[in-house]
Parts: C-alpha cells; structure tokens; sequence
C-alpha cells in the first residue's frame, strides 16, 4: 500500500475521530453545567474540518481522482459525486462555522435549528466518508500503480496533518486533547 493511500486512509479515521468529538461535545452544549470551552472546542473543531480537508486531503484526493479518471475501465460515478460532496461539505462547513460564531458572539440562534444543522452536518459527513471508503478507495487500490503515486507526490509534495501529525498547529491542541481524551472513533 502506497503511502499516500495510507495517509487518505488514516485521515478518514482521523476526520471520524473529530466528529465523534464533535457530537460529544454538542452533547454537552445541552448540559446547564457545561465546561465553559465546550463552544471553543466546537469552534476548533470546525476549524480543523474546514481547513484540514480543503488545504490537505482534498486535493490529494482530486488529484488521485483525476488520475483515475484517465484510467480504461475506472466508473466515473463515484469519482464525480465525491468531487461534488467535497464542494457541498466545504459550504456546509462554512455555515456550521457561522453558527457557532454567532453563538459564541451572543447572536440569537434558535436552539432547534442549531442542533438539527448540527445533527445534519455530522451524517453528511460521515455518510461522504462512508461512501468515499467503499466506493472510491477501492478504485484506488485496484487502479493506482506505483508511478501514479509518485505522481500525485511530485504534483503535492508532503502533507501533515495539523491536529493528529508531529507538528501540531498550537490552534489545536485543545482539539487534540479532546480527541485524545473521547471515546474510540466509530469506523465509517
């Protein structure tokens, strides 16, 4: 197994990781005795899945992708529609992060429609990596040669991963922790 493939891998369990901490940490939103950083950490959390995936795993995956449409025999449907719910997460993520800004400036927003955003977010989420788990990496696997892989490396270079590589971005250390702490992540 190529490296790359087993960095797209271990950054899906990475990625589930952070949204089980996410939907433990709206669970605690509800408390009345919550910690008062329960709203910072969903806030760095959103952070990490808007910024992790667009800057680094995304376009690994575009270029994989890209690579494999070329390919005789490769059905295109999966690639396509993963490329699309890429862009859809993107903007999803966008307005999950308005939200919870708005919260966290006192803004009025209703209860109902912030958790049932929230609840949405999460399945859209996990059913994309679901899906990208059964249907595109398969693909990869049974497709990709040694030489596609180096050309994805030589068009990308290196890429790390801000919360669970060696060179944490201090922005997330608290999310770190969180993750850390949380229960074992559900496999999508």
């Amino acid at each position: 197994m190529d490296s790359i493939f087993a960095q797209l891998c271990q950054d899906h369990r990475n990625i589930q990781q952070v949204l089980d901490a996410l939907e433990q940490l709206l669970a605690e939103m509800t408390r009345e005795d919550r910690d008062p950083s329960t709203l910072d950490l969903i806030i760095d959390a959103l952070d990490y899945i808007a910024i992790y995936p667009e800057k680094w795993h995304h376009p690994v995956e575009d270029v994989t992708c890209e690579i494999l449409l070329a390919k005789p025999g490769v059905e295109p449907e999966p690639i396509l529609r993963a490329r699309e719910e890429h862009r859809r997460l993107a903007r999803e993520t966008r307005k999950m992060k308005e939200l919870f800004y708005a919260v966290a400036n006192d803004c009025a927003v209703e209860r109902d429609h912030l958790y049932g955003a929230a609840r949405q977010y999460l399945a859209a989420q996990r059913s994309h990596i679901l899906m990208e788990n059964h249907c595109v990496f398969p693909l990869m696997e049974r497709y990709l040669e040694p030489e596609d892989w180096q050309l994805v490396r030589a068009q990308l270079g290196d890429r790390e991963d801000p919360v669970f590589g060696p060179a944490m971005r201090d922005q997330y250390d608290a999310v770190q922790r969180y993750v850390s702490n949380s229960q074992p992540a559900t496999v999508a």
